[in-house]
């Protein structure tokens, strides 16, 4: 076998000595890190509720009557002051045409009497008539002025009557119930349709005396409800009822909920996440930095540097609540700590690493 001549010998050394860095480089294991730090939310309340409607009411006419014409069914959307019944007018209407009919006569015997009035002053004073009845004239044309206010306030009040043979959507809604036909008798005070504002729910929930006082109208509440699987609903607080239940010690907090798109119902459950904060601060690290140990308590792999080169080491840790896609951490990392949350799987204590990020490319 030829051996190489020295010189050969030297400069190979040499050119292994200059590539070390890059080769120690290309064996050292990639992994995705991410520093720790310190928040002061704490971890999420959640509750259960129920949907309500903002408003829904029993429509009922305001005058008993037959019922002319139905004019929407269930399932149908109103504006405010659509018809929604009509009553039968003609008796209603009949009425009307007689107390307008007296409200003119009332007028023209009230001209007359106020004629008469005037002719019998002028006499008074020209001596022409005794002054006791230029006073009863006067006192004619008084009373046929009040006659007349009267029957035009039973005019009034008749056209009122006629005009509340219609019932009319007191808010813009939806018709869920619908309890009379065409033909039957509707009177005041029974249901004939129900109406639901559906574009505004809110959804009640009770929340425990030791965490009422955590909620405020700033805290931020997301929704989730088995009717939208996936889908995370905004939600701000409406009201915080401070009277609690004796028997269940908790206190009632109003939320409400954006449904112009109508996908909710009154009835429906759901579920409120509230993000409350707490007083102190807290250390939270990723879900994925967790690695189970073979005692079963939890662990992470810290990235140091050491020597100029990037090397892990296992650290435990005591964990808390889950607070979204994080984990409180009780007790062994410091905000400032570098953790390892990809590329965690078989790495050994003191293992040389390379921080890359989510698409392999290196990182410093």
């Amino acid at each position: 076998m030829e051996r190489l001549p020295r010189y050969r010998l030297l400069a190979l050394g040499g050119l292994l000595a200059a590539l070390s860095p890059t080769l120690g480089s290309a064996q050292a294991t990639p992994v995705t890190a991410q520093t720790i730090s310190a928040s002061r939310t704490a971890a999420p309340l959640v509750l259960s509720g129920t949907f309500t409607a903002r408003q829904r009411s029993d429509l009922s006419p305001a005058v008993p009557g037959l019922v002319q014409t139905l004019q929407v069914d269930v399932g149908d959307s109103v504006a405010a002051g659509d018809v929604l019944i009509r009553l039968d007018t003609e008796l209603a209407q009949l009425q009307l045409d007689r107390l307008r009919a007296a409200q003119t006569e009332a007028e023209a015997l009230r001209g007359e009497a106020q004629r008469q009035a005037e002719q019998a002053k002028l006499l008074a004073q020209s001596g022409d008539l005794s002054a006791s009845l230029a006073q009863t004239r006067l006192a004619e044309a008084a009373t046929a002025n009040a006659r007349l206010a009267s029957r035009e306030a039973e005019a009034r009040e008749q056209a009122a009557r006629v005009e509340r043979h219609v019932l009319r959507a007191p808010y813009a809604g939806v018709i869920t119930g619908r309890y009379t036909d065409a033909g039957e008798w509707a009177v005041p005070g029974t249901p004939v349709l129900e109406l639901v504002d559906l574009a505004s729910l809110r959804l009640d929930v009770q929340v425990p005396q030791a965490r009422f006082a955590d909620i405020t109208a700033d805290t931020r509440v997301s929704v989730r409800t088995p009717a939208l699987p996936g889908q995370m609903l905004d939600a701000t607080v409406q009201a915080t009822v401070p009277v609690s239940d004796p028997t269940a010690r908790t206190l009632q907090v109003r939320l409400s909920v954006d449904n112009s798109r109508r996908q909710l119902l009154p009835g429906m459950s759901a579920q409120a996440e509230f993000a409350v904060q707490s007083e102190a601060e807290r250390v939270l690290a990723p879900r994925d930095a967790l690695v189970r140990r073979p005692d079963g308590a939890y662990g992470v792999w810290v990235v140091t540097q050491r020597d100029g080169e990037l090397r892990v080491s296992v650290r435990r840790v005591q964990t808390g609540r889950t607070v979204g896609g994080d984990v409180e951490i009780r007790d062994g990392l410091s905000p400032g700590d570098r953790v390892v949350v990809r590329g965690n799987e078989g790495l050994s204590d003191g293992q040389a690493v390379r921080i890359v990020d989510r698409i392999g490319q290196s990182k410093p």
